[in-house]
């Protein structure tokens, strides 16, 4: 959440988050295009060709790779303003479910099925304003009195535009069903939003808000790269007097690459460790992008440029790449979906101590012999069972020597302690609490990652 010892008192990210629902701290959050992620008739007009309909084919795999929450980047009209591809930030009538995806009934329908998975679905919400264009503006005009980014603004100052607003996205949450918002940018006004949460409540709905870069119930952008030391990390709340609660930790932001030459801008790009370390095995709510979990090699769709207003060479913007699901019959792509997996079903298991509510649980710093550069950690419930997280980015096996703090973890000092490997299975007695752990090379099956779990020994 913070990244120095220095957080001043006006800190807009020591502001104390909302309250959100119980079900938010285990969220495993998944953003995709609709348009890339899934293009059954080819590239199209050059923005993909993805529907409702053939994301819905995905649910299965989505599903069983451990995902409960979609952040759906796109669902309302939209067109090809930026970096020359579809994209819902090119919003035309965020009111208007975009016919290039589906109908009223399929988007119905997606978040029916989705919900039948165990997948709740969050809408991007474009919160400044929509295109010249848009019909909203020849209607409204008085809504939008300023211009940027090449679009017209919002006047959250006008009556009728918030009591539209407030309306749009309550219709959304009781209407269609869908379970939150991600706001891109500035909120606008947070008081409207939490008109629009209190009405969704009263109708009997339960919604998720999380901004970009504000906080609501948490944000978007509460961690991002390489924490080195995980407990330092999320205790510089303690320290500065803000109370703990809901954080994410997003890997890939679908902002890499934008204004770049095409290549893979994936964060992790296949690292084991920084997908444990950072996000999947810590107490946050992971958040990365479609197809990092299988390393993608990325496919920018043909008209993807480096220029946001759609001039000048190829261009590599995240967000702006298809997936080639035949990847996936490749050995290092299939190794590592099946190392996301694991990761995410040992998150599932002990939801316990790995969710995203830091204020829940207990977190200590495992002392170590620095021979890997990520401090190791343990989720605790105190004297019960510890899960101590050890990583190892390097591209070699390494082998680091760790020493239990016991009276940290809750554990009688004459109780015999059981450990067991999480991914493999396999049990030993600890004798001696410093100990050596070895972990594969990174990038590798199997590898990057340790995940122990600690109980004591049954007599």
């Amino acid at each position: 959440m913070h990244t120095s010892d220095e957080v001043s008192a006006t800190d807009p990210w020591a502001m104390r988050a909302k309250t959100a629902p119980e079900w938010a701290k285990h969220l495993v959050i998944y953003e995709l295009n609709p348009r890339g992620f899934t293009s059954p008739h080819g590239v199209g007009d050059g923005s993909g060709s993805g529907t409702f309909a053939s994301l819905e084919e995905k649910l299965p795999y989505l599903r069983d790779l451990g995902v409960n929450a979609l952040w759906l980047a796109g669902h309302h009209e939209a067109t090809k303003h930026f970096y020359g591809v579809w994209s819902v930030y090119a919003v035309r009538r965020p009111d208007v479910i975009d016919p290039v995806l589906g109908t009223e009934d399929d988007f119905r329908r997606l978040i029916r099925v989705a919900r039948e998975h165990g997948i709740r679905i969050f809408l991007d919400v474009i919160a400044h304003g929509v295109l010249h264009d848009s019909p909203l503006v020849a209607e409204h005009p008085e809504w939008f009195p300023t211009s940027s980014w090449q679009m017209a603004d919002y006047d959250y100052q006008n009556p009728e535009f918030r009591s539209w607003w407030v309306a749009l996205w309550t219709k959304y949450a009781l209407d269609y069903g869908v379970d939150g918002f991600r706001i891109d940018v500035l909120m606008g006004d947070v008081e409207l939003w939490d008109e629009i949460v209190e009405a969704c409540r009263a109708g009997g709905k339960e919604i998720v808000v999380f901004p970009e870069i504000e906080r609501y119930h948490f944000s978007q952008q509460d961690n991002q790269g390489t924490p080195r030391d995980v407990y330092r990390e999320i205790h510089i709340d303690d320290i500065v007097g803000v109370p703990r609660g809901l954080a994410s930790a997003q890997i890939s932001c679908h902002d890499y690459g934008w204004e770049n030459l095409p290549g893979n801008h994936y964060f992790a790009q296949g690292s084991r460790a920084r997908m444990a370390h950072i996000s999947l095995l810590a107490p946050r709510i992971p958040l990365f992008f479609a197809g990092e979990e299988f390393n993608a090699t990325p496919t920018p769709l043909p008209d993807l440029t480096q220029g946001l207003y759609g001039t000048g060479g190829p261009g590599g913007w995240l967000y702006g790449n298809r997936l080639d699901w035949s990847q996936l019959e490749l050995a290092h792509c299939a190794d590592m979906l099946e190392d996301v997996r694991t990761m995410l079903r040992i998150r599932h298991e002990y939801r316990h101590l790995i969710n995203g509510d830091s204020s829940t649980m207990q977190i200590v710093p495992i002392p170590f012999d620095g021979a890997t550069p990520f401090v190791p950690y343990a989720l605790v419930d105190e004297g019960v069972e510890a899960i101590v997280v050890v990583t190892n980015p390097a591209a070699a096996e390494v082998s680091t020597m760790v020493r239990l703090p016991r009276a940290r973890l809750g554990f009688d000092p004459d109780v015999h302690l059981r450990m067991t490997d999480l991914v493999s299975g396999l049990s030993e007695d600890i004798t001696d609490d410093t100990f050596a752990v070895s972990i594969g090379a990174d990038g590798t099956r199997g590898g990057g990652y340790r995940a122990l779990r600690l109980s004591p020994a049954q007599p």
